[in-house]
């Protein structure tokens, strides 16, 4: 794959390729846990990195101008092959918003956390995860916390993503989720701003959701979880 130019026969010739690659029994698992619009075919996801690593390796650009939503696996091999390009700010950016905005599940969302691009440009990028925080559409919103949660949590960042995360009012349980995951990932560096998050809010869902969340890690002592069942 490295060696096409993307043309339209080439793209039509890699469907017909990934789906001679579709597994029915993984297919079956998939369809039960990723709840996404497109057909799913059934690739094992690291059958899908080696087919965006290869991509990469030859004519990513091209591939990004005619890769469609045929199927959610081309979604996931377009997250894929981008983590793996280097590129400037703007263009990350137009390849970034074209990627979210097939976005349609947690899968595709969580993706994000390849695009290692990021730590290039760490103030800047803030200003769109921003914008995609703000938005109505709650995939967008998703996305933006798990780029939060991966590539933000450090000690110069680490307050800002909290109040980022606690601005969001969201009745979607993916968004409430990915809120829930970014404190807990914050919650062995900042134990005190994690619960003062909670207690603020103790019936919230998101509340509960990030309790059960930092419980189910496996570094939480004893101490820390009846610390935080007391807190609800």
């Amino acid at each position: 794959m490295k060696n096409l130019t993307w043309s339209n026969d080439d793209y039509q010739r890699f469907l017909m390729e990934l789906k001679s690659l579709s597994d029915q029994k993984y297919r079956e698992r998939a369809v039960k846990i990723v709840p996404t619009d497109y057909n799913i075919l059934g690739i094992a996801m690291s059958e899908l990195k080696k087919i965006g690593k290869e991509i990469s390796r030859g004519n990513p650009d091209a591939f990004l101008k005619v890769v469609g939503t045929e199927n959610y696996e081309v979604v996931i091999i377009q997250a894929y092959v981008l983590s793996n390009m280097k590129l400037p700010l703007s263009e990350f950016q137009t390849y970034c918003d074209d990627y979210l905005a097939k976005s349609n599940s947690w899968a595709t969302c969580d993706m994000v956390i390849h695009f290692k691009q990021v730590q290039r440009f760490m103030p800047d990028f803030l200003v769109k995860i921003k914008e995609y925080l703000k938005s109505d559409n709650p995939w967008l919103q998703r996305s933006g916390l798990v780029f939060l949660l991966k590539f933000y949590n450090t000690a110069e960042y680490r307050a800002e993503i909290v109040e980022l995360a606690r601005k969001i009012e969201s009745d979607n349980y993916y968004v409430q989720m990915g809120q829930a995951w970014l404190y807990a990932v914050v919650f062995p560096h900042d134990q005190d701003r994690i619960y003062q998050v909670i207690k603020d809010d103790t019936q919230s869902k998101v509340a509960k959701l990030t309790v059960r969340k930092i419980k189910s890690l496996r570094h939480t002592t004893e101490a820390e979880k009846e610390m935080l069942t007391s807190l609800l």
